[in-house]
């Protein structure tokens, strides 16, 4: 079974500001993958809430239509949410399906690279949302049992026909939207342990826990419609199937050669070839793929820092603002500091107080020497001054040599006075 988000195991302090900062913090500009930390606190913020009411009423207020990279993981967020949020969330995201929708049109019209992902992505949640509302026996995470999913197709041939179109549809979607983004990771030469990689990446694990689950289904249903039609009326859903076996076969293999998610999901491996479907007995060997999701992402094994240090923007770049939550809404709670602020306050008053006594102690340093008791003596006079001062005292220090000592310079001097007959 494929290791889903348990919010009952999360019991967590939880409040609607505190969910306003994970948002910030997860849907930013940054060229970097959403944080699974934060994700993690907006999903419990749904369970808490039961919905998704908190959620969109600060998503909607992002400015979405200035950033390609926000828009797009804007979009991540929302996919996670919609998997392993609250069941109501479903219905919440509906509201705003036009607001989803607008903002993949706009970026759609637009030549930028992440512009044309967030157009696609878009498409894929609103196909997502309305089959979900539209077959509300599959969850948004799509697992379920092989009964239920009997019973979701009924015995109506009719039926069963249209819900494989409809799943169809909805893998169709998904493939597109993994194939959009390695191209792009192609033409732009990045690897999968950069940053700008990652950031494209990341989504693209909600996609391999869809796939796996509609590929399961639409295996499941061609059986059971091979079992009531003849098998050229249904020779364009074979057709098709093929090429999404293929499509996923590959986007399998590719994801599970880069290390990126190597340490983030076990990625199933499919068969070389697609089930025979005109030999009912190949049903027995066909093997639901299992994806696995560790239950601690590697990025939070480590604390988050108390105080954020950061070597800032390089020179002559734009300074890239994280909260972008502040800067739509002003702060939380008006004036109101966090631990980390007042943590922040209290080292720099500190950091003065040792600076004060560090000059102290400078100004101290000189007066060592005269401690313990004795006086300070006279510098003695030597013979030889290699600097002497300016002024009068040069003059002094100047004869005193040549009357003391009779040196070379005041010897002569006095030969000179007394002539021949002094001698």
């Amino acid at each position: 079974m494929e290791a889903r988000f348990s919010p009952i195991n999360q019991i967590l302090p939880w409040c609607r500001q505190d969910l306003a900062i994970s948002i910030s913090k997860a849907i930013n500009t940054q060229e970097a993958p959403v944080k699974e930390k934060h994700a993690r606190r907006i999903i419990l913020g749904t369970h808490h809430e039961k919905g998704a009411f908190t959620f969109w009423s600060y998503a909607i207020g992002l400015p979405l239509p200035s950033s390609s990279i926000l828009s797009w993981k804007f979009c991540h967020v929302l996919h996670k949410v919609l998997r392993d949020g609250h069941p109501n969330v479903l219905h919440d995201c509906q509201r705003y399906r036009s607001n989803i929708r607008e903002i993949g049109d706009l970026w759609g019209h637009l030549h930028d690279r992440y512009g044309q992902l967030v157009n696609v992505y878009t498409k894929l949640l609103l196909t997502k949302i309305s089959f979900h509302l539209k077959h509300p026996q599959f969850p948004a995470g799509l697992e379920v049992t092989d009964e239920v999913l009997e019973k979701a197709a009924g015995t109506d041939v009719n039926n069963i026909f249209q819900l494989t179109v409809e799943m169809f549809d909805y893998m169709d979607c998904e493939l597109k939207l993994s194939e959009s983004v390695f191209r792009q990771l192609n033409t732009a030469i990045a690897v999968s342990q950069m940053s700008t990689g990652q950031c494209r990446l990341a989504p693209l694990i909600q996609v391999i826990q869809d796939c796996s689950h509609l590929y399961h289904y639409t295996v499941k249903l061609l059986f059971k419609l091979h079992s009531c039609l003849p098998a050229d009326t249904l020779q364009g859903h074979r057709d098709r199937f093929h090429e999404q076996f293929h499509s996923l076969r590959n986007f399998f293999r590719r994801a599970s050669d880069m290390l990126y998610f190597k340490r983030l999901i076990q990625i199933p491996r499919l068969p070389e070839g697609p089930p025979n479907f005109l030999r009912a007995s190949a049903l027995a060997e066909h093997i639901k793929p299992v994806v696995v999701i560790p239950e601690e992402a590697p990025e939070d094994e480590e604390p988050e820092n108390l105080i954020e240090i950061s070597m800032g923007p390089p020179v002559g770049e734009p300074v890239v603002v994280a909260d972008l939550f502040d800067q739509t809404f002003g702060p939380p709670n008006g004036s109101v500091k966090d631990d980390r602020d007042l943590r922040i306050e209290s080292l720099k008053r500190e950091v003065e107080m040792l600076r004060s006594e560090l000059e102290k102690i400078k100004l101290e340093v000189p007066g060592v020497g005269t401690g313990g008791g004795r006086a300070p003596q006279k510098p003695r006079q030597g013979p030889h001054i290699s600097h002497p001062p300016a002024g009068p005292a040069v003059h002094l220090a100047a004869e005193e040599p040549g009357e003391r000592t009779g040196g070379r310079a005041g010897g002569a001097a006095e030969a000179e006075a007394e002539g021949p007959g002094g001698q």
